[in-house]
Formats: structure tokens, sequence, C-alpha cells
């Protein structure tokens, strides 16, 4: 009995099928957000708030340790009534992605794994984690590092003598989700590395090679992702640039295992002419002493 082809079940589907699998996938996804944010938003809405809020009470902290105290107010402004239940709604919502993330990519993957071989299948399921991972990794590394530094640099710039610090609750919330996706984005360059290496588009020694330039992007990309001041630069150009480092680490170790791969390998392919030379030979030595015997 021969396997089916995948690719030919998904050529011979009909299109009207394909619509209704991604709305049926669809349909499940967004109920599941639709239950994981209610319950945030009715269940958790101020623990949420106060969770979000944390960098802010950090930094605040921090400054208050300072000689002599910067005083930043913890609580932040509202100029709308309707600013505190819109940052409720984000929040939840936020919550909802992150807390309903595993379920959503089990479904992209589910819809996309049919039109998939199986090499293309082993070669998504490779990345894909780590991927994931990293991207976590990142938001962590702003939630609870890079957030807290920044906003103490930049609650501590103005002159205590002739201005008040009264921030709005809605340009904090903006400046947390711009740092903790571009850290989310930024953490996806090993991988990014490691599949256009894995493809044999590039090698180990072209990332070396454009080592400099590659410095000289990560910081104009964290100049256009970070307030007009070079402390949030510097920030997001070094995580950047060490991601870099680790990606071009993690090629050679790859690379270096293929390598010992093809070594162990190469050899048993070359014995094999041998071993059919040698026995070829005694072959025809026995043929030519053959007539010597019967004289």
């Amino acid at each position: 009995m021969s396997k089916k082809d995948p690719a030919k079940e998904m050529g011979t589907m009909p299109f009207s099928s394909h619509l209704d699998e991604l709305r049926r996938r669809l349909f499940k996804s967004l109920l599941v957000l639709a239950v994981i944010f209610f319950v945030g938003w009715i269940g958790f809405g101020g623990t949420l708030e106060s969770f979000f809020m944390a960098p802010h009470h950090k930094a605040v902290d921090a400054l208050a340790a300072y000689d002599p105290p910067v005083e930043v107010p913890r609580k932040l402004q509202l100029l709308s009534p309707l600013e505190n239940i819109f940052y409720r709604l984000k929040v939840s919502a936020l919550v909802a992605v992150l807390v309903g993330f595993p379920f959503l990519l089990y479904q992209m993957w589910s819809f996309i794994a049919t039109g998939l071989l199986p090499p293309e299948k082993r070669a998504m399921m490779r990345f894909l984690p780590w991927s994931v991972i990293f991207a976590l990794i990142g938001i962590a590394f702003g939630y609870f590092f890079m957030v807290p530094m920044i906003l103490e640099f930049l609650y501590k710039i103005p002159d205590q003598d002739l201005m008040v610090q009264a921030y709005r609750l809605q340009d904090y919330f903006s400046i947390f989700l711009m740092f903790t996706f571009a850290l989310a984005l930024i953490f996806q360059l090993p991988i990014v590395m490691m599949g256009v290496g894995s493809l044999g588009l590039v090698s180990p020694k072209f990332f070396r090679k454009y080592r400099r330039h590659f410095i000289l992007v990560a910081f104009v990309v964290g100049a256009m992702l970070t307030p007009p001041e070079p402390f949030s630069q510097l920030l997001m150009a070094t995580p950047t640039i060490l991601l870099y480092e680790l990606g071009i680490i993690l090629m050679t170790i790859s690379y270096k295992g293929k390598a010992k791969a093809a070594a162990k390998t190469a050899p048993k392919s070359e014995s094999k002419p041998e071993s059919q030379a040698s026995t070829d030979k005694a072959d025809q030595d026995n043929a030519e002493s053959s007539p010597s015997d019967k004289g």
C-alpha cells in the first residue's frame, strides 16, 4: 500500500475546504482569546494593571534611593475618564494573546502543516520552538531590566528645581509596549542567522566579515526604536550585538557538527571501492593461476 503524498492531498482538496478549515480554526482561536480576555478583564483587572506598572514603580523606587532623592510620583496621571478603562482593556488583551499564544500557534501549525512535506515539517519544528522561547526571553528582559533602567534614566533628566514630573498612564504604557515588542523581535536574530545558515546561503565567516557593519546597523536601529537620547540607544544596541555574536557561535557549532558527520561518513564511502578493488584483484590472480594448475 503506497503512502499518500500530503502535497498531492492538499492539491486535490477543493478551495472551499481550505476556507472551511481556516474559518474553523480562526473561530476556535478567537473563542479562546475571548474567554481569556474576559476572565482577565473581569476577574484580574486590578492585578494586571499593577503588574504592567511594575517597571514604573521599580524606576521610582530606584530614584528615591538617590542622594539627594529624585522625587517622581508613583501614581500615573489620567487625563480622560476613559483612559483607565482603555488601559485595562489593553492589558487584558495583551495577556490574552500571551497566555493563548500556545493554542494559537497550535492552530496555525495544524493548518499549515497539512501542506508541508516531512522535510519541511522537520525544518519548521527545528526552529519554531526556539523562536518562541527567544521571543519570551526578549519580553522578560525588557520587563525586568531594560524598561526600568530606561525609565530611571529618563525620569532623572528633568531639573527638580524647575520642573514637576507628572507622567501620563497612556504615555508610560506606549513606552512599555515599544520596548518589549522591539526586544521580542530583536531576540529572533540568532534564529534568523541559524535559519539562513542551515539553508546554505551564508556561513559564519560571512557574519564575522561584516561584524563592524552590523554594529553600525545595530546602533542605527537602536536610535530608530528608542527615544532620542544615547542611553536608550546604547541599551537597545548592546543586546542586539550580543545576540549577533551568539548567532555566530551557534552557527559555528552547527557547521563543526556537520563537518564531523561528513568526516565520519567519508572513510566508509572511500573504503568500499578499495575493498571492491582488492576483491577484483584477487579474482584476477586466481584466474591467472588456474591454467598452470591444470597443466
